[in-house]
């Protein structure tokens, strides 16, 4: 009977311990189900860093940067600076000055306009090569070939400035040599660190205007606010320290006073990313469930903007 009594027992102790189990394994589905968009995030980011951090720790060590490299555009874009531009509209993309919906103008400056697109209700929004229908967008590629070492760091300066009717975003940053092509396909996953100015319609994660950032194969690794008034002209200083072969500290300076500071995984030789585009980037109430805010892109047609950029330049500068 006693023998009979403590099988009983132990029946009911299995039986609870399988139901336990089995509750906390479908809790832990459901979570990964109402989170499934930020995890597949995090996992990105930590997947191009170990991706990056392994082909630096192969990379060669001694490094020859270029000599420096200024654009006033007094005379054009210079030819020494610039590898090429890109205007993506209408789910194509020209290297021409001016295409659907966006222009880039030079007057003693370099502005990057985008105007009323007529037909912007009819395009899809539905990603396809080179890019989505409602996406326009202007690009220029330079400045490339510079990478930190272990006794210099690179710094690349500039003017700049948003006007009033500022939409969607636009900024200059740093990302690996060869990220974009000439045709506007990626032939790398997009991986970038700099200045990102975002239009007041936008909140990345409860950020706009002018903001640093560090994105990782498209993902945001890092969004630190600069505080600064984007509309007025400021000088903007982006530094790359290298740590170790694998690891690189990356900082913001806005007119001489450091506001932003990151480690970042090393990218290897990097060229510079100048744009202007229509994203509309929002970021979802975060739950009391999720591990994290979700981010919503989007197009906007918000008629006229400008961004303005001048006194540009990248150099290697020596550590003492």
């Amino acid at each position: 009977m006693e023998t009979q009594l403590k099988d009983g027992q132990k029946r009911r102790l299995g039986h609870y311990i399988v139901g336990g189990i089995v509750i906390v394994g479908m809790i832990a589905i459901v979570s990964i189900a109402l989170n499934i968009q930020q995890l597949i995030s995090i996992w990105t980011v930590s997947n191009e860093i170990r991706q990056l951090e392994r082909r630096a720790a192969y990379a060669p060590e001694d490094v020859d940067n270029p000599e420096a490299l200024t654009e006033n555009f007094e005379e054009g874009l210079s030819t020494g600076f610039w590898d090429f531009m890109i205007i993506n509209g209408a789910g194509q993309a020209s290297n021409e000055t001016a295409w659907h919906a966006a222009e880039m103008v030079i007057d003693h400056q370099l502005i990057l306009r985008h105007t009323d697109d007529p037909e912007f209700d009819t395009e899809s929004a539905d990603w396809q090569e080179p890019s989505s229908e409602q996406y326009n967008n202007v690009t220029l590629i330079g400045g490339s070939g510079f990478q930190p070492t272990a006794s210099s760091d690179v710094v690349v300066e500039f003017k700049s400035r948003v006007d009033e009717n500022f939409y969607g975003t636009a900024g200059v940053v740093l990302q690996p040599q060869g990220t974009l092509q000439a045709d506007g396909r990626f032939a790398k996953p997009f991986d970038m660190f700099g200045l990102s100015m975002i239009g007041s319609e936008s909140s990345f994660n409860g950020n706009n205007g002018a903001v640093c950032y560090l994105a990782l194969n498209w993902a945001s690794a890092e969004v630190q606010a600069l505080n600064v008034d984007p509309e007025q002209w400021h000088t903007y200083q982006i530094r790359l320290h290298r740590i170790s072969r694998t690891q690189w500290l990356g900082s913001m300076s806005v007119d001489e006073s450091e506001l932003c500071r990151m480690t970042m995984p090393a990218f290897g030789p990097v060229e510079i990313q100048v744009w202007s585009d229509n994203y509309l980037v929002s970021t979802r109430t975060q739950r009391w469930w999720q591990i994290a805010p979700v981010l919503d892109l989007g197009f906007q047609n918000g008629g006229d903007k400008e961004f303005y950029l001048d006194d540009i330049r990248i150099f290697e500068e020596i550590q003492e």
